[in-house]
């Protein structure tokens, strides 16, 4: 696939910032937001974003048009897994699920923006994205009674 050299559309920021849920089971993952403008949404659609391994949505959380768009990533749960002598108990574990290899090759501060301009599926990377101080949510308050 091939990254254009220059997007239809100016980047003003970009972002990376690490999450962890204060509750257990309430998972963690990174957010990577962006400030994009001048795009013409009538010729322009974002797709998705591809980010350390990754590929997801890109949402637009934008608020009086500013821009704001947001990849979220989820790291998932890690699964206990059954080691046992008897083979039908280890039989239980749920296989592992592949990740799919992107036809990109980015370094962790690296991402591309895939778009459709005019019918057309087209790639642009991002370098230099700085990583914020990870967001670490409270704990819910204890019940009282």
């Amino acid at each position: 696939m091939k990254l254009q050299e220059k997007a239809p559309f100016t980047i003003i920021s970009v972002f990376a910032q690490p999450w962890t849920g204060g509750q257990p089971d309430s998972g963690s993952g990174i957010n990577v937001q962006m400030t994009i403008q001048n795009l013409n949404k009538k010729n322009i659609q974002l797709l998705d974003f591809y980010f350390r391994g990754k590929q997801t949505k890109l949402e637009d959380i934008s608020t009086n048009n500013n821009g704001l768009y947001i990849a979220r990533y989820l790291k998932e749960a890690e699964k206990e897994v059954v080691l046992h002598n008897d083979s039908q108990k280890e039989a239980q574990n749920e296989p592992p699920t592949l990740q799919p290899t992107l036809p990109f090759k980015l370094k962790d501060n690296e991402g591309v923006i895939s778009y459709i301009e005019n019918g057309n599926i087209k790639y642009y990377k991002l370098k230099n994205i700085v990583e914020k101080f990870p967001n670490f949510y409270p704990s819910a308050p204890q019940n009282k009674q």
